[in-house]
C-alpha cells in the first residue's frame, strides 16, 4: 500500500513542486539575474539536491529508481532541450551520488543509467520529428512511455518484478505520470493565458486604440532610448491632415474616424511593412503621425513620403454613403547629425509642418531638400 501511494502521489507531487520551481525561477527572475552563469549555478545546485533526495527515497522506499526521467522530459518539451539535456545531465550526477551514498555503486551499473538516459533523451529527439503530432501530445507519449515502460521493463527482465506484481506497479506508474501531466498541462495553460493577457495589456499600452498604430507615449519611450546613440543616423516625418476639421463638421466624427483608420493603415503598409526595420509609424493623436526612419538618408525619407503623398491622390476616400474626399496631408522633415539631436530633429521637422501649412497645405518641406 505505501508503494502505491508513493508512486501515485508522493513522488509525482514532488516532481510537480520542483517543477514549478524551475518554471517560476526563470520566468520570474531569470531576466533580473544578468548572469546566465549565476541562474544555472542556481538551478544545479536544487536539482541536485532535490534528485537525490527523490533517488534516496525511490531507493530505500521502493528499492528502485522510479520517475528519475520526469523532470528532464518535462523541462525538454516545456523549457526546450538545452535545458532538458542540461538538467538530464545533473540527474546522472545525482544518481551517482545517491548510489555511492548508498553503497550501491558498480561501473556497470552506472553505465546502465548514463546509457537509460541517452536513451530517452534519443527517444525525446525521435518524437520531436512526427510533426502532425502537438507538442503536449508528444510531452504525454514520452512520459507515459518512459516513466512507465522502462522501469517496468527493466525490472522484469532482471526478475525484480513478478507477472503478478505488474500490474500493482503498472497502474501506480500511470496514475503518477498522468497526476505530473496534467499539473504541467493546467501550469502551461495558465501561463499561456496569463502571458496573453500580459502581451495584450502591452499591445494596449503601447498602441493606439482607434488606428493601432504605435501611439505617443510609445513614440516618448522610444525618443528617450534612441537620444543617446550618436552611431545611427534618424530622419523625422511630421505629418498633419489637412483640413481634418471640415471632414467631421461635413460628415460627423464616426466618419473622420473611417478616414484615420484608412489613412493610417495606408500609411502603415507603405512604411511599416515595407521597411519593417527601418520604420516606426507613430499616431500621436488626433489628424497628427509621425514617422521615424533609422539609418534611411533624409533626401530618400523625403522621396518616400511624396510617393506616398502621392499615392494618396490616386484614390480619393469614400463615404459610406458613397462620397468622394480628397486625402493630403502637410509634412516636414529633418534629420540628425553630429550637431542635431533627435529632439533637435523632431522640433525642426514640427516647425516644418507649421510652415507648410502657412504656405498653403498639401506641401512636404525639408529645408535641407529642393521639392520634387
Amino acid at each position: 500500500m505505501n508503494e502505491i501511494v508513493a508512486l501515485s502521489f508522493i513522488m509525482p507531487i514532488m516532481d510537480t513542486c520542483f517543477l514549478f520551481f524551475e518554471f517560476n525561477f526563470f520566468r520570474l527572475y531569470g531576466d533580473k539575474i544578468g548572469s546566465k552563469f549565476l541562474k544555472y549555478g542556481i538551478l544545479t545546485v536544487c536539482f541536485l539536491v532535490f534528485a537525490f533526495v527523490m533517488t534516496i527515497y525511490s531507493l530505500n522506499s521502493l528499492y528502485f529508481v522510479y520517475f528519475q526521467y520526469a523532470v528532464p522530459i518535462t523541462i525538454f518539451f516545456v523549457d526546450g532541450r538545452k535545458r532538458g539535456y542540461f538538467v538530464s545531465g545533473l540527474a546522472v550526477i545525482a544518481m551517482l551520488v545517491a548510489l555511492i551514498a548508498n553503497r550501491m555503486f558498480s561501473v556497470k551499473l552506472f553505465g546502465a543509467i548514463l546509457l537509460g538516459f541517452i536513451g530517452v533523451l534519443l527517444f525525446c529527439e525521435l518524437i520531436q520529428l512526427l510533426p502532425r503530432l502537438k507538442l503536449f501530445t508528444k510531452y504525454v507519449i514520452a512520459m507515459i512511455f518512459i516513466n512507465i515502460i522502462i522501469p517496468i521493463g527493466s525490472e522484469y527482465s532482471r526478475n525484480l518484478i513478478s507477472t503478478k506484481q505488474l500490474t500493482n506497479t503498472f497502474l501506480p506508474l500511470l496514475v503518477g505520470s498522468i497526476l505530473i501531466t496534467l499539473f504541467v498541462y493546467a501550469y502551461v495553460k495558465a501561463m499561456q493565458k496569463r502571458e496573453a493577457e500580459i502581451q495584450k495589456l502591452k499591445y494596449e499600452a503601447s498602441h493606439d486604440e482607434l488606428t493601432t498604430l504605435l501611439n505617443y507615449r510609445t513614440f516618448s519611450n522610444y525618443v528617450t532610448q534612441i537620444v543617446a546613440d550618436k552611431s545611427s543616423v534618424y530622419t523625422i516625418i511630421m505629418i498633419d491632415l489637412d483640413n481634418f476639421k471640415r471632414v467631421n463638421d461635413k460628415f460627423g466624427h464616426l466618419e473622420g474616424n473611417r478616414l484615420l483608420k484608412k489613412f493610417s493603415i495606408k500609411l502603415n503598409n507603405f512604411f511599416g511593412d515595407k521597411l519593417a526595420t527601418q520604420a516606426s509609424v507613430f499616431r500621436f493623436g488626433g489628424e497628427e503621425f509621425c514617422l521615424v526612419f533609422k539609418n534611411i538618408p533624409e533626401e530618400t525619407a523625403y522621396k518616400l513620403i511624396w510617393k506616398f503623398e502621392r499615392s494618396l491622390t490616386d484614390e480619393n476616400y469614400l463615404t459610406t454613403d458613397g462620397q468622394q474626399v480628397a486625402i493630403s496631408f502637410s509634412g516636414g522633415v529633418a534629420s540628425t547629425d553630429q550637431e542635431t539631436n533627435i529632439h533637435e530633429a523632431i522640433r525642426k521637422a514640427d516647425a516644418a509642418v507649421y510652415l507648410a501649412k502657412s504656405n498653403g497645405r498639401a506641401q512636404i518641406v525639408c529645408p535641407d531638400q529642393a521639392d520634387s
